[in-house]
């Protein structure tokens, strides 16, 4: 419900009289006879009002305001939403312990915006609680004034949150602390930033009175930078992570940038900033680094009930030449794929936030659709380009057998994969928030036949948006895709560069590679392609949640996709459990569009069943 404010003010506590009276000694019978009964009597007494059953919500209650409703309504919420936060009121047991908490909350949220005048009943009757509050008048900002130091200008003071004549909210009076500490951040470079405030009320005039104050510091720059605890990163290399130069200007707010991007770069598991104090202008920095193991056995499996189960087995160094360079080694086994692949990883080649990747694979594909055996090497030029926004160009020489109705070709394939992507979402295995979007062209052409040339363009978008307060965190997840392969027909491009719709990753509810042209139950693969999945994802607990999904798809063996015509659906439902770096799925998924494939009555397979890792998109 936000941050309460609280004035200097002296609250009179609830005072309860105890009535004591004289105890005249009657005989032993009759003194335990009344001491029993007594007793009995206070036990039901006090159980009447404090400890009735109660069906539904703990300790039922109503607020009113005085000729407010939509106030009533506000600390209903606020009360509501403190008893479910609150661990110490989970374990109240009697209903005035409830009531005198439910007041507690409900003073402090009238003092929190502005009505430091307000007044409070509360009776109990039959196992509830009834809150009658008096508002009363709400107090107003009279005067807002700052006190800087002389060599500081103040920031306009109609641009903050709590202007003149509006009420004083404790949320308005700490939003514009951080808005002045933000002007100051943002225009001085202070090697202290303390900003208070002191806010004072009239009870006779119902006026407040706000004043931010600003302590004395210096200007500074930043200093020279001491390095500290490495054993087999070079120091330089770990420069390009700070956000900062020396002799800029001194914010603090760039250290914490820095340790961030320095703990990302996974070869560190702590980074420790010492601020001296600052010599003839300067602030100099001691940065104390504890390198992790740089040497990781990395192991994955899959199912897919179409595909059969999936192994993943790899070992990755982090630091092979000791400027972070990564070297990823991985073989991948399936009942259609076989794969040995390696990948040397170079950060900030030649400039920073560029990188060079080159990469090697030998490849063995056997799905229904062909039979392909590949060796691939190839370079990567990528770049950031601006926030969110990256590039990349490459060069790919591929070698492959490719065996498809029993007529085998070779090529020899050149190709120039360029690549734009755009990412702004939360997390990449497990997104909430934000949007994707990239796209990627590859012209290829064939070294055994000159004349076969044709250029490969790949669409992606997503979209994700999450409501954290309703129950069970829903996040609404869409994915559209598009593609097309122009220059050459459907049988001059090779089988494994074809479009293939359908499985786990595309549309769910239809073996892998079948929403498309089939010939005898065997997919031809396309031209071109359209894609679209739908998700709402729920959250139930820390660990575990669940989706429904829709998907949409249909490779076309033209060039032209038709996107939405000729589209088969397949729907499902999954569970999701939550671990420390991604989900890991279990999706159920049935085709809408339920097919015959063949001429013998062969079906598409009423249920396909998906595991693995990560989000679907």
């Amino acid at each position: 419900m936000g941050l309460f404010f609280t004035a200097k003010l002296a609250a009179q506590p609830n005072i309860c009289p105890v009535m004591s009276l004289p105890l005249y000694p009657p005989s032993r019978f009759i003194f335990y006879l009344t001491v029993f009964l007594a007793g009995f009597a206070a036990q039901y007494s006090f159980a009447a009002l404090d400890d009735l059953p109660l069906i539904g919500e703990k300790f039922p209650f109503t607020v009113s305001a005085t000729n407010s409703k939509s106030l009533g309504k506000s600390l209903e919420e606020a009360l509501k939403e403190q008893r479910k936060e609150s661990a110490s009121f989970q374990e109240i047991n009697r209903l005035r312990r409830a009531g005198r908490f439910d007041r507690d909350i409900i003073l402090r949220w009238l003092r929190s915006e502005g009505y430091f005048a307000a007044s409070l009943n509360t009776r109990y009757e039959e196992g509830k609680i009834y809150h009658q509050v008096a508002q009363g008048p709400r107090y107003l900002i009279e005067t807002l004034s700052v006190n800087f130091p002389a060599d500081i200008a103040a920031p306009p003071l109609d641009k903050l949150p709590n202007e003149k004549g509006k009420p004083l909210r404790a949320e308005d009076v700490l939003a514009g602390q951080d808005a002045i500490r933000n002007f100051v951040t943002e225009n001085y470079c202070l090697y202290e930033i303390n900003v208070s405030y002191d806010a004072e009320v009239n009870h006779s005039s119902h006026r407040a009175f706000v004043t931010y104050t600003l302590a004395p510091s210096q200007q500074v720059v930043f200093g020279a930078s001491q390095i500290d605890g490495l054993t087999s990163i070079e120091p330089e290399y770990l420069q390009n992570y700070l956000t900062f130069k020396e002799g800029e200007c001194f914010r603090r707010r760039q250290l914490e940038l820095s340790r961030l991007a320095l703990l990302q770069t996974n070869l560190l598991t702590r980074v420790d900033i010492t601020i001296g104090e600052p010599q003839d202008g300067r602030v100099p920095l001691t940065f104390g680094f504890t390198e992790r193991n740089h040497r990781t056995l990395k192991a994955g499996i899959s199912y897919d009930s179409n595909i059969g189960p999936g192994v993943t087995l790899g070992w990755e160094h982090r630091n092979l030449l000791h400027s972070g360079e990564k070297l990823d080694a991985q073989t991948k086994l399936s009942e259609i794929k076989r794969e040995l692949k390696g990948e040397l990883t170079v950060p900030h080649f030649r400039r920073r936030g560029q990188t060079l990747v080159l990469h090697s694979n030998l490849t063995h594909d056997i799905p229904d659709a062909y039979e392909s055996t590949a060796g691939e090497v190839g370079i990567t030029l990528s770049r950031e380009l601006k926030q969110n926004w990256a590039a990349s160009v490459g060069s790919t020489l591929e070698f492959s057998r490719v065996i498809e109705n029993e007529q085998k070709d070779d090529f020899g394939l050149l190709s120039f994969p360029l690549r734009l992507d755009f990412i702004r979402t939360n997390d990449l295995l497990d997104p909430r928030y934000g949007w994707a979007f990239g796209v990627q062209t590859r012209p290829f052409l064939d070294l055994y036949n000159t004349g076969t040339r044709f250029v490969k363009t790949t669409l992606v978008a997503s979209v994700y948006m999450t409501e954290s307060d309703w129950w069970a965190e829903p996040t609404l997840a869409m994915r559209a895709a598009t593609g097309t392969i122009t220059g050459e027909d459907l049988t001059a491009v090779p089988a494994a560069h074809r479009y293939y719709v359908g499985g786990g990753g595309s549309v769910r509810g239809y073996a892998y590679q079948t929403v498309g042209e089939l010939t005898e139950a065997e997919p031809d693969g396309g031209l071109s392609f359209g894609e679209t999945s739908v998700e709402l994802r729920l959250r139930f607990t820390k660990s575990w949640g669940a989706v429904l999904f829709a998907d949409g798809g249909y490779a076309y063996p033209g060039e032209s996709p038709g996107f939405g015509e000729d589209f088969l659906w397949g729907a499902g439902v999954g569970v999701r459990y939550f671990t420390s770096f991604a989900p890991i799925r279990l999706d159920l998924a049935t085709p809408l569009n339920k097919r015959t494939l063949a001429e013998d009555g062969v079906e598409d397979d009423s249920v396909q069943v998906y595991i693995s890792i990560g989000q679907a998109f």
